[in-house]
């Protein structure tokens, strides 16, 4: 098991860039190894193929290579072969490449016969009954294979290619114990972030405007070597403004600000956060009421939402069951959340969306598993009486944690307005 706190360096928790590669390659094996086989017995899948070009690089290609391969060398296959008898095989027919050797076994010999022709006779000595690829309606990152591979693999595969999404679905989405393990780490170095960047040493009222502080939160993770995934956004609501969401304006005293931002560490852990600050006026020494209030309310539709999740149930049937609870306690709900890990928008069951908060099809009726990640994004309205009974919206998101049938949070900053 990894010692992460033995790791860690003196800035922000970022480990150094040879740890972090040599952490994620540690991972990948892992999960090349014992997750792969077990995700093609749940899925019924006894062969799948992800073959593509490079810089046409199937959306799967980045979480089946070593951190150090960083595109597909002209046409890169992988094959992934389990029999009837229970027989595992991880095979490269992609050029030789060394650095391939320690998760894959090499099946194509450039100097003996073509690619394709490599192809063929792998699928033949294992005669699977069908061999998946990445085509898919709903799921994008699931939809790799392009027009071009597939008219080369018809013949090739006499008919026993099959578009199937699933396994490229559950692999993207499952995260294994190691993951798991590491995951607050990178939470807790964005809202290190966050929390830097809602302080007067960033924020002036009357100076500073919501691009400021968005360029400020770029420029902090880019120095630590990582990368936003999103560009953040920082909006804001204030006493008597029309929107819920002022963006390039000058922030004052007694403003809520609201900012989204998200980042990834360790090559595929990605974070997706929404925190509030509130700007405090002269004199003021806490947050006003009715904005702790209303806040309070949001934390309380997160537990709703987390309460509705369960293995088995569908992304609508979860969205329907949390909101229809959240409005039964007198709430102004909208839920809006989303698997996250190896990207930011992941692949599974969308639980409610922004512009649809009603049935979701496809994405929406794929089923919630155990061992994966979201982001609880969400908000309620409420009136703030110290704005003249005005309407705020609450806006709230936090990157969870769903394994062993519970939901877990990241970090425990969850229930608190910054006060800046």
């Amino acid at each position: 098991m990894i010692n992460i706190m033995q790791l860690l360096s003196k800035e922000k928790d970022i480990l150094p860039i040879r740890e972090q590669y040599r952490i994620f390659d540690e991972i990948l094996l892992d999960r090349i190894q014992n997750l792969m086989p077990r995700l093609m017995r749940e899925c019924g899948v006894d062969m799948w193929l992800v073959i593509c070009r490079e810089y046409a690089e199937d959306p799967v290609f980045k979480t089946l290579t070593p951190m150090l391969v960083k595109n597909a060398s002209r046409t890169s296959c992988f094959l992934f072969s389990l029999d009837a008898r229970g027989n595992y095989e991880a095979l490269s027919l992609s050029r030789p490449d060394p650095r391939l050797f320690p998760f894959y076994k090499q099946a194509y010999d450039p100097k003996q016969e073509s690619q394709f022709e490599a192809i063929r006779r792998a699928v033949e000595e294992r005669s699977p009954e069908h061999v998946a690829v990445n085509i898919s309606e709903d799921c994008a990152q699931a939809d790799g294979m392009t027009k071009y591979l597939w008219d080369q693999l018809v013949p090739v595969l006499d008919g026993k290619m099959a578009a199937d999404d699933r396994i490229a679905i559950r692999w993207l989405e499952t995260r294994t114990p190691k993951e798991l393990e590491l995951y607050p780490s990178a939470y807790r170095i964005a809202m290190d972030v966050l929390r830097e960047a809602y302080s007067r040493d960033v924020i002036q009222p009357g100076v500073t405007t919501t691009t400021d502080v968005e360029w400020f939160i770029m420029q902090r993770i880019n120095d630590m070597g990582l990368d936003a995934w999103f560009s953040p956004d920082v909006d804001l609501q204030r006493r008597g403004g029309s929107e819920e969401r002022m963006s390039g304006v000058v922030i004052e005293e007694g403003d809520l600000l609201h900012t989204d931002m998200g980042l990834t560490y360790l090559g595929e852990l990605h974070t997706d956060s929404q925190r509030l600050g509130y700007v405090l006026r002269k004199g003021e020494t806490e947050i006003p009421a009715g904005i702790l209030a209303g806040f309070a309310k949001g934390n309380r539709f997160q537990d709703i939402v987390r309460s509705a999740f369960q293995t088995g149930l569908t992304g609508n049937q979860i969205f329907a069951n949390a909101v229809a609870q959240a409005k039964a306690e007198g709430l102004r709900p909208m839920l809006y959340s989303h698997p996250i890990g190896v990207y930011g928008h992941g692949a599974g069951p969308s639980i409610g969306m922004y512009d649809n908060q009603g049935f979701v099809p496809g994405h929406g009726e794929e089923i919630m598993h155990d061992d994966t990640c979201y982001a609880l994004e969400l908000n309620v309205t409420e009136q703030v009486p110290e704005w003249d009974s005005q309407d705020v919206c609450f806006m709230l998101e936090e990157t969870i944690a769903f394994t062993g049938g519970e939901t877990h949070f990241m970090d425990d900053g969850r229930r608190t307005i910054i006060a800046i």
